[in-house]
């Protein structure tokens, strides 16, 4: 939920019950105003009512309405004091019942007695309490809905510059090497939010950058001791004093200096396309580079008795650097025949906008989902270095494209979606 959703959710929870109160409290406040009106609208009523009285010259009964509801009566019990009360009456005509609030009241003049009664429909002011109600809860509500909306558009005013940033930190790329620039802002918070995210990230800048260079200056330096120490085991092999016991340490220094070599290599290589050095890209057909890559491993191919089934539903081609093209590729070939059992099969489906490459083999001893990560190995093959699916998974992180791995009928199956 976003905060400007979450904070106008607060406020409602808040102001319901705070509106309530507030319109019981007005609507009890109006109908007693509209009460007292007609009561004080009754007693002058009465008022006037006894004025008429002290005119009379002798005694005498007025009726004030057709049914006879409000009048003047002699009275004979010589009752004092006054008395409201409520009256209801059947409508003929609407049938329907009349409330009337009532004032009965004793007079005395000219040794007299009179009973006053003025009565007063209850419908009139039940109507314009209604109607003042309706009045109070319709701008109860025009007020409420204003209130949000003017709080909606001004929390998104001032929360403009926090999305800004938001928004600034999600395309922030450190390997391009450029600062973060954040815009200035006059809210206080924000800017030193800003100001606070620019330190970081110039400071992961330079991590970066420092690590980068060592890995490439370890990376190219260290190939250069390689070279020599390998170039003087292949002298040193080829020396005729050698005996069968030194001959076979020797080969096995020279087996993982190569290694050593070849890891080097691929850490050099990541490292490469981490830092987005490759930024040739082009149409590349895949099929072509299958092709090339097959007769590379022919050899393993045969010898490993490996059937290849190749189906082709289109013409594929992928936007990216022809040399990664072929890393890619030979990675995925390789691992699919590394990892074959013989006898075997690898099917090679190609589509126009996906690769499927599917080699026989046991099931995974590791988490499908480490497949991927670096020195990750499925049953520590000596030969492995671990890092070609992850050179696999860098080659299409650099271009958003994406890999699927799944075990399906005995086949280890890697659907490539470009």
């Amino acid at each position: 939920m976003k905060l400007i959703t979450k904070t106008i959710f607060y406020y409602l929870l808040m102001c319901v019950p705070l509106i309530l109160i507030a319109f019981s409290a007005s609507y009890f406040l109006i109908k007693r105003a509209v009460n007292e009106n007609l009561n004080e609208e009754i007693w002058n009523k009465k008022r006037k009512a006894e004025t008429l009285i002290d005119s009379f010259k002798e005694p005498k009964e007025v009726f004030f309405s057709i049914d006879n509801l409000s009048s003047i009566k002699i009275d004979s019990t010589n009752g004092t004091g006054y008395k409201y009360k409520y009256l209801f009456k059947m409508d003929p005509e609407e049938g329907e019942q009349i409330w009337y609030w009532q004032l009965k009241s004793y007079y005395k003049s000219k040794g007299v007695n009179y009973l006053v009664t003025i009565t007063e429909p209850k419908f009139e002011n039940d109507d314009l309490i209604e109607s003042l109600s309706q009045m109070l809860l319709l701008t109860i509500a025009f007020l409420i809905f204003s209130f949000f909306i003017l709080n909606w558009i001004i929390s998104r005013t001032l929360w403009r510059p926090f999305y800004k940033t938001i928004h600034a930190l999600n395309i922030y790329d450190v390997k391009r090497g450029e600062a973060l620039q954040l815009d200035k802002v006059k809210i206080k918070e924000f800017r030193q939010l800003n100001e606070t995210l620019e330190e970081v990230t110039a400071k992961i800048r330079n991590d970066y950058k420092n690590i980068k260079e060592f890995t490439e200056n370890a990376s190219h330096e260290t190939q250069t001791p390689l070279a020599v120490i390998k170039a003087r085991l292949d002298l040193l092999l080829q020396s005729p004093n050698l005996k069968e016991n030194d001959m076979k340490q020797l080969e096995v220094i020279e087996q993982s200096v190569a290694k050593l070599s070849s890891l080097n290599k691929a850490l050099l290589l990541l490292a490469k396309i981490e830092n987005n050095q490759f930024k040739e890209v082009e149409e590349v057909d895949l099929e072509a580079v299958i092709n090339k890559t097959l007769l590379v491993y022919e050899d393993m191919i045969s010898l490993k008795n490996i059937k290849v089934k190749r189906i082709n539903k289109g013409s594929a081609c992928m936007k990216i650097n022809s040399l990664l093209a072929d890393i890619l590729i030979s990675n995925l070939v390789q691992n699919a025949v590394r990892h074959n059992e013989a006898n075997g099969s690898i099917n090679i489906e190609i589509y126009p906008h996906s690769l499927v490459i599917a080699n026989t083999g046991d099931p995974l001893t590791v988490d499908k989902e480490k497949i991927f990560e670096r020195f990750r190995k499925n049953d520590g093959s000596k030969e492995s270095l671990g890092l070609g699916l992850a050179i696999v998974k860098s080659i299409l992180n650099a271009y958003n494209y994406k890999c699927n791995y799944e075990y399906l009928n005995g086949f280890h199956t890697f659907v490539l979606e470009f």
